[in-house]
């Protein structure tokens, strides 16, 4: 009898295949999370010290793990970049919602046909403007101005 099954051997089925990343690549998204897109007129040298000022890493580590040259990532440095990271991106998210609601009240506003700057200010009636300030607003329309 030999050693070999009749039927042929494969792989077996796998319902989902966890992707592992390591600790250095997701240390590099974190970094490019945190970034955001560059500024105008920054390169990503001044990115790169934007997440260093950020996060409190030296600007030479953060340098490393963004071009691939960190071998091991020290568990404060991830704790760390995973903390800015998640608040980075609660202030984008604030920051959209904030402008989403400005865009809301805009369109009510056009569709009400309310005036937007006009509001804040008082009426002539309420600072009391006029030729002397006291009952020109009684006059009736027939007196005119010759008096």
């Amino acid at each position: 009898m030999s050693g070999k099954s009749p039927a042929p051997a494969g792989k077996s089925p796998k319902p989902r295949e966890a992707v592992m990343t390591t600790a250095p690549i997701e240390a590099r998204t974190l970094v490019e999370m945190i970034a955001g897109p560059l500024r105008l007129g920054e390169n990503v040298k001044g990115a790169l010290s934007r997440v260093a000022r950020a996060t409190g890493l030296p600007d030479r580590r953060v340098r490393g793990i963004w071009h691939h040259e960190a071998r091991s990532i020290r568990a404060e440095e991830m704790d760390r970049l995973r903390q800015v990271a998640r608040d980075a991106r609660a202030k984008e998210q604030a920051r959209a919602e904030y402008h989403s609601a400005l865009t809301l009240i805009a369109a009510c506003d056009a569709t009400l046909r309310v005036p937007g700057e006009d509001l804040a200010r008082p009426s002539a009636r309420e600072v009391g403007e006029g030729h002397d300030g006291a009952g020109c607003h009684d006059r009736s329309v027939d007196r005119g101005a010759a008096q």
